[in-house]
């Protein structure tokens, strides 16, 4: 099946798409600033620039896009039926560029989370729920917890 927008057309609508600043990463921003999470918001100073980084604990946390990650073609290996072949292998660059990410934070003693866009839409304080629950385990005793090391409030009970 071929494009129904001319080339021009398809570089105008694909340049639009933001990289940044996407709605699950606001909405996640959100649902972390209700239970009294601060985190640095894609910082350039972290490899990789996550999508969220606390640096005292070192965590970083990325959002991926559930297309531009490729989850149905590595899931159950659904393609895009326009243009496939360039598809598939820009998933296989994205996948490859992703491990790559996780592998020099991971030596540079981070720990990475990767939360996929669709389940932060569909719950976004169950996902913030798994980042406390991250930087709990990263940084006992709430030190750490956001990105200047102060914690304002933990997760009350109803949020849970």
């Amino acid at each position: 099946m071929t494009d129904v927008f001319d080339k021009r057309t398809r570089t105008r609508i694909m340049r639009a798409v933001r990289t940044a600043e996407t709605e699950p990463e606001k909405q996640l921003a959100v649902a972390l600033k209700a239970i009294g999470i601060r985190s640095r918001r894609n910082d350039r100073a972290v490899f990789g620039v996550p999508d969220f980084a606390f640096r005292k604990a070192k965590l970083a946390v990325f959002v991926d896009g559930d297309f531009w990650h490729g989850r149905a073609w590595f899931k159950s290996g659904a393609a895009p039926a326009t243009n496939s072949a360039f598809w598939i292998a820009k998933f296989e660059r994205n996948r490859r560029r992703d491990r790559l990410v996780d592998r020099e934070l991971t030596r540079s003693g981070w720990t990475v989370l990767r939360l996929w866009a669709s389940a932060v839409r569909k719950n976004p304080m169950l996902s913030a729920a798994r980042v406390h629950a991250r930087l709990r385990h990263l940084a006992p005793m709430g030190k750490g917890l956001s990105a200047s090391g102060s914690s304002r409030r933990h997760l009350t009970s109803s949020a849970r």
